[in-house]
């Protein structure tokens, strides 16, 4: 992918802020951290911001794009059809064989139980903030409860069908960056943690951009502002690092031969 610039260097001076960052933060306690939501991991989320010369057209459906390295980290929780024991059970086989993914599922449950008990806006905002990231599963009716409020506290989640082998899919959905289609003229994806290395971070970031720029539904390259590294350090300082613009060529402007004859100034 020749189109991105210095994208090594820019991720590795983004990963020594966010190290700066943590450390000054770790030395110094803060009574926030009591109100924070639940997070089992320390590892910063990278993400990708683009902009676009035209928003493209609104669709409720994101687009997904599978990388070599995980996106995420921390907490997961599982939202399958009914019924949920069945996953449950596949997960904690999964877990006692030494699958990682799922040994960071905290909680199954399926999309009639999620109806039932997570019902107002309250349950919602507590159920945003109880695990890291979130896994739809084999699901044909996308539930509304991680719609509106949810969407305030958490990324948008994960959805991958049933079609193969369930520690596949399960893989797959960490490894899976999610671009949101609102119409906006900017989107955010995350694409890696701080967990990676700088090289896994590069990797993910060169696979996702290219299959982005070529997908149909997606935006060319030639419609493209700018692209940037970020992240956002524990001091709520966010930081942006360019590795793509868009080069714009103006025609030459030609004097006329016949300059304009200059306004006589009126005098009051």
């Amino acid at each position: 992918m020749s189109f991105c610039v210095r994208t090594e260097e820019a991720v590795s001076r983004l990963v020594s802020f966010i190290a700066s960052e943590t450390a000054a933060q770790i030395s110094s306690n803060n009574v926030d951290d009591l109100f924070a939501p639940v997070r089992e991991s320390n590892n910063v989320p990278v993400d990708i911001q683009i902009s676009f010369l035209t928003a493209p057209l609104a669709h409720r459906v994101p687009l997904y794009f599978v990388v070599p390295h995980e996106t995420v980290s921390g907490s997961l929780c599982l939202i399958t059809p009914a019924p949920q024991r069945k996953y449950k059970d596949l997960v904690f086989a999964l877990s006692e064989d030494g699958d990682a993914v799922a040994k960071r599922v905290r909680r199954v449950i399926d999309s009639k139980k999620l109806a039932a008990k997570v019902a107002g806006p309250v349950a919602v905002r507590a159920f945003a903030k109880s695990y890291d990231h979130f896994i739809v599963y084999g699901l044909t009716q996308y539930p509304r409860q991680l719609t509106g409020e949810f969407l305030e506290h958490r990324k948008v989640p994960v959805w991958v069908n049933s079609k193969g082998k369930f520690p596949e899919k399960l893989r797959k959905a960490v490894h899976t960056v999610v671009v949101t289609r609102r119409g906006d003229n900017q989107v955010t994806c995350r694409v890696g943690h701080t967990g990676l290395s700088t090289q896994e971070i590069v990797e993910n970031i060169v696979a996702f951009l290219d299959k982005f720029v070529k997908h149909p539904d997606a935006v060319p390259l030639k419609n493209i502002l700018h692209i940037r590294v970020a992240a956002t350090g524990t001091n709520s300082k966010r930081i942006g690092l360019p590795i793509f613009g868009h080069v714009f060529h103006f025609k030459p402007v030609t004097e006329s031969a016949e300059a304009l004859p200059k306004r006589r100034k009126v005098e009051a």
